[in-house]
């Protein structure tokens, strides 16, 4: 049999719990693999966010190459941001390149694989438009088990608060994609990448009580990394002795003190002024305001005036909040004017500031003359912004060009923030001006895992910063025998693999051409509100 390529991604697992939960007991086939396996901490893209680190570990290269840096890009202006889709990857991922040499890959969950750019099997993921996520279609009919295949758990349940119903709607969910990998594990392929995204869902609702073992407080959180092993086993069981495993993860996670409202903290010092006419909502209270809908049947409407002076005024907040808790419907977070502002973080998952050059934004209100100014004064204040213990809110404040390079670095935020201990929103609480929340919660890391068992690979634990996201494209060509690509980011790291393997394997090196992409009609609204339920884009 031809030695095939399985990539089994865990999105958002860190060896910080893994290792726990395997020592523990929890996780027997994850622990007696490490035995006779090569594994590391492996650096994430930046932002450690699902898209730009998922696209980075498909493709070998960094954003500023792939244009991939957050869910969502602006459409033409500040104001309109649309769902990144397949056509926006700026260079060939590795199964476009399998493809045209012939080779077969299976893909299941692997993210901005919609619409599919290839003719390979794919069961698509997040950003999927519509209600079908399998292609093509008629594999349906030849595998009943695809039926029950879906991208996104029931966000209703926690919409209502049934967090413990949530948290089993994706067990369920993620039981139904096992299925779909075991009934396509016996199809024709060369590599298949499947995508767990329930470990990185769990763990924004329970990582800390899973790192302190409080497991008897989250058992489905719990019962989820147990299920991602039980899968483990199950491919371990059916790997063919030549065949080669990859355990990934896009990014890690850490406890967080709390959220830090970035576009609050820019109201405060006059660089953003919020919408007042444009109301709406960040995840963590979208879902009480669709609850709220639900009951009532009913948005809330406030004048843009009175909205603003509330909003000014601490006595009139206060009179607001006890007119909410009597049932009157006030919005809960505001929208920026762009038009008005000089600078703004977007979305949650930018990890960066974006300058409103109103040269590059037709709602922008900065000339590029005062950009490096302004770049250079926000750059300086977040460097020295503190956290009432006295440390640094980010671990870094770099400019895009300190951090990416490529031809699509230009479109990435101006000034980006490396992950501390603060979670980042882009909301602005209606009736609230504090910038600073404190809730210990989970929240994405920069280093996730990497994990290579089969006849290649060499043994043992490998020292932090080991393996780059951009390094798992390379090796999986090398492990099918293919050339690499030229020029990726990404390297075939000897350290992986055993010196015996790679006297007889040495890589070989191809040239592949830039992709050509047509862009299709888009949903946008639709998707967005799929990836606002899971919590993301606040």
């Amino acid at each position: 049999m031809t030695p095939r390529v399985i990539v089994l991604g865990w999105d958002g697992a860190t060896w910080d719990l893994v290792d726990r939960l395997a020592a523990d007991g929890k996780l027997p086939n994850v622990a007696a693999l490490c035995s006779r396996s090569v594994h590391a901490a492996m650096t994430s893209a930046h932002p450690p966010v699902t898209a730009p680190a998922w696209v980075s570990m498909a493709t070998g290269v960094n954003p500023g190459r792939h244009g991939c840096f957050d869910f969502n890009k602006p459409d033409g202006a500040l104001g309109k941001l649309r769902p990144l889709q397949a056509w926006d990857i700026a260079e060939k991922a590795f199964y476009e390149v399998l493809e045209e040499r012939g080779r077969k890959a299976v893909l299941i969950n692997l993210p901005v694989t919609y619409p599919p750019l290839t003719g390979q099997t794919t069961l698509t993921s997040l950003l999927t438009q519509g209600d079908n996520a399998v292609f093509p279609e008629t594999l349906k009919d030849t595998h009943p088990a695809l039926k029950g295949y879906r991208c996104f758990p029931d966000t209703a349940l926690r919409a209502r608060g049934d967090v413990e119903g949530y948290l089993r709607d994706i067990r369920a969910l993620e039981a139904a994609r096992a299925e779909c990998l075991k009934a396509l594990w016996d199809e024709p392929w060369d590599c298949m990448f499947c995508v767990i995204s329930g470990t990185d869902w769990v763990s924004h609702e329970a990582f800390p009580e899973l790192m302190r073992g409080e497991y008897g407080k989250v058992p489905d959180a719990l019962g989820m990394f147990q299920d991602a092993d039980r899968t483990l086993g199950w491919v371990l069981e059916h790997m063919g002795p030549e065949d080669h495993l990859l355990m990934v993860s896009d990014h890690g996670f850490t406890t967080a003190k709390g959220v830090f409202y970035l576009n609050e903290w820019l109201e405060e010092r006059g660089f953003l002024v919020p919408d007042w006419a444009r109301a709406t909502f960040p995840p963590s209270h979208r879902m009480e305001e669709a609850a709220m809908k639900a009951a009532e049947g009913k948005k809330a409407h406030v004048p843009a005036a009175i909205l603003c002076a509330v909003h000014r005024s601490a006595p009139a907040r206060f009179f607001a909040k006890v007119a909410r808790k009597l049932g009157v419907i006030w919005p809960l977070s505001l929208a920026v004017d762009p038009a008005a502002s000089k600078a703004s973080t977007l979305t949650a998952e930018c990890h960066g500031l974006t300058i409103h050059d109103r040269d590059a934004f037709p709602d922008g209100a900065v000339a590029s003359c005062e950009v490096p100014g302004l770049m250079g004064t926000l750059e300086t204040r977040l460097r020295d912004l503190r956290d009432r213990d006295g440390e640094p809110v980010f671990a870094s404040v770099r400019r895009r060009e300190d951090v990416y390079h490529g031809p699509k670095t230009q479109e990435a935020a101006h000034i980006l923030l490396g992950p501390s201990k603060w979670g980042v929103a882009a909301a602005i609480k209606a009736l609230k001006t504090i910038p600073f929340v404190h809730h210990p919660m989970g929240i994405h890391a920069s280093e996730g895992l990497f994990l290579g068992a089969g006849p290649a690979f060499a043994k043992g634990r490998l020292p932090a910063r080991s393996v780059d996201i951009t390094d798992v494209a390379p090796l999986i060509f090398h492990l099918l025998g293919e050339p690499i690509p030229e020029g990726l980011d990404g390297q075939l790291l000897p350290s992986l693999l055993e010196p015996q393997y790679l006297e007889a394997h040495p890589p070989r090196y191809a040239p592949v051409s830039l992709p050509g992409r047509t862009r299709g009609d888009l949903d946008a609204e639709a998707i967005q509100e799929k990836l606002r339920g899971l919590g993301y884009m606040g």
